[in-house]
């Protein structure tokens, strides 16, 4: 009897210990997802670590461009999505939107270019957005 009182007090002490030791996740789930475009080129956009940045930019291709790869810090910044959204309207010269989602990953800054070529002229990129993420 006295050996299944120690070990259950021994099992007691042995569970409240490893649970007071897990690390508590931080909640990000309350964040709210920043949208932003092209009006914000130029700025510094304050985020929180752990939050969404979802970059909406119309599509170049009635210029004959396409996106390159966006250029960020990826210690700061994670990519998580790049879409294409279709046009909506059949207006000449809309190609719709592209939307790059980004998950802000630790503090610090990040300067966030994206450009555009042709594929004729690679050399000349057109910078569609560029900004400062600031990570706190």
């Amino acid at each position: 009897m006295r050996i299944n009182l120690t070990r259950a007090l021994f099992l007691s002490i042995s569970i409240v210990f490893f649970i007071s030791s897990c690390k508590k996740s931080a909640d990000n789930s309350k964040l709210q997802t920043l949208m932003i475009d092209y009006s914000n080129s130029g700025k510094t956009i304050k985020v929180s670590r752990g939050q969404i940045i979802n970059l909406t930019l119309g599509n170049p291709g009635d210029g004959g461009y396409v996106f390159d790869a966006p250029e960020y810090n990826s210690k700061v910044l994670s990519l998580i999505a790049n879409t294409h959204q279709p046009p909506i309207s059949n207006a000449i010269g809309d190609f719709g939107k592209d939307i790059w989602q980004f998950k802000a990953l630790a503090s610090g800054s990040s300067n966030l270019t994206i450009t555009a070529t042709r594929s004729f002229d690679k050399n000349n990129p057109v910078v569609m957005f560029s900004g400062t993420i600031a990570v706190n």
